[in-house]
């Protein structure tokens, strides 16, 4: 089962938040950033390289110095397991600290496949970890096209994550109303609808080539002042790509290029809270089926988990905060494993009521307990079905409405009987 992209990023942002929270004494953190294709031998060779020329200059305390050489050593030990570094790279971060609030403090190493292809090696050894590479994959940055438009003229911009740039700006030479009457009048109304109509497509071409071709925009904002927006984004004018992109329309008091920028400043929040296409796009999913009288949706954690199970479920949907986890207790005698869905507040009273109760198989009470997110819980059980997990994680009118079901939903294959 391929993962999906919004799961991957709600896995990368729980590393980053993991890792973020951890703090060496002193200089001891390695963080690593190895690039594709790089060939393994040669980043051990360096890395022997780094830990002979820290140990000629010993600038930290003697358990410091030994901490952070035990950790190099288990880098290394890592990478010669690998075969090959995938083909986005590898991240690791390595350092003496409990791997999770489950665990004691040891010498950890966490290994990570990043989203994105990592581009430039990078070894940091500090009390924290370097982890501006990743957070730099989590910055989405949005591509938003502008346009202000009225009968006259239009202005095409775009916003590529903070920054603003004027593309272009067209005129339709098309006069002002007349005063004319009678027939004369509605002859010059005729021949300016049709002037209108045309310069409508002509919009249209420019905003495809402007913003398809040229910019690849993520989403769209109209403005101008009066109705003629209104009447552009009513007709069958725009390519379609670009109509399932628009996000609003806003008034300004320009069509010219101050009129863009108009558009931009009175659509930041929107921007700021847009959903990403793939999230906006199975939730309208959701939200159509679930207006149907026999409409192919459900939501409910404990509705959402017996259809994965039973393999009804195309696409699973999950809110990023519903902070629900699965606490898993695996008997050390006889590995039979015990398992809860609970919310995160209830894990220290869900662990100790799991471990005071002897195992019905082997009557032991000694166990391993382990932590899972539920995105992760979700997965396990998809991969089974060839069913999908979404993350909705934008704030945006789609994670509210999710939420406001609880944080779980999902599109079913067929409806059960």
């Amino acid at each position: 089962m391929a993962t999906s992209k919004s799961v991957k990023q709600h896995k990368l942002r729980k590393i980053v938040a993991s890792l973020s929270s951890k703090e060496g004494k002193g200089t001891e953190f390695i963080s690593l950033y190895i690039p594709p294709k790089t060939p393994i031998d040669q980043i051990v060779a360096t890395l022997k390289a780094e830990s002979d020329s820290a140990e000629a200059k010993p600038e930290s305390p003697r358990n410091i110095r030994e901490r952070r050489r035990e950790a190099l050593k288990n880098v290394i030990q890592h990478l010669k397991l690998q075969k090959q570094i995938p083909e986005n790279g590898l991240a690791l971060f390595a350092g003496t600290f409990a791997a999770s609030d489950l665990v004691n403090e040891s010498v950890n190493v966490e290994e990570l496949i990043p989203p994105e292809p990592i581009t430039t090696y990078l070894y940091v050894v500090e009390n924290h970890f370097d982890l501006e590479p990743l957070r730099e994959m989590l910055r989405n940055p949005k591509v938003v096209g502008l346009i202000s438009m009225d009968s006259k003229e239009a202005s095409f911009g775009v916003l590529h994550g903070d920054r603003f740039e004027f593309i272009e700006n067209i005129t339709s030479g098309i006069p002002g109303k007349s005063g004319k009457g009678g027939s004369s009048q509605r002859r010059y109304e005729r021949e300016r609808d049709m002037s209108v109509t045309y310069f409508f497509h002509r919009i249209a071409e420019h905003a495809a080539t402007d913003f398809l071709e040229n910019h690849k925009v993520t989403a769209l904002v109209l403005g101008g002042p009066g109705p003629t927006k209104h009447d552009f984004s009513a007709g069958d004018y725009l390519h379609y790509e670009l109509k399932n992109s628009l996000i609003g329309l806003v008034d300004t008091q320009s069509a010219g290029k101050e009129g863009v920028r108009e558009v931009l400043d009175k659509s930041s929040e929107i921007i700021k809270n847009m959903c990403a296409p793939e999230e906006k796009m199975v939730m309208q999913r959701l939200l159509t089926e679930m207006i149907k009288e026999n409409g192919l949706a459900s939501y409910g954690l404990d509705l959402v988990l017996k259809e994965l199970e039973k393999g009804e479920i195309e696409v699973a949907l999950v809110t990023d905060c519903t902070d629900m986890i699965e606490i898993v207790a695996m008997r050390k005698k006889c590995g039979q494993p015990k398992a809860k869905v609970v919310h995160k507040a209830e894990k220290a009273q869900t662990i100790q009521e799991m471990l005071s109760r002897p195992c019905e198989k082997c009557n032991a009470v000694e166990y391993e307990v382990e932590e899972k997110d539920i995105v992760d819980v979700l997965e396990d059980l998809a991969s089974q079905t060839n069913a999908t997990v979404e993350v909705i994680s934008t704030e945006s009118e789609e994670k509210a409405k999710l939420a406001a079901l609880g944080g779980f939903a999902a599109l079913l294959r067929y409806r059960p009987r």
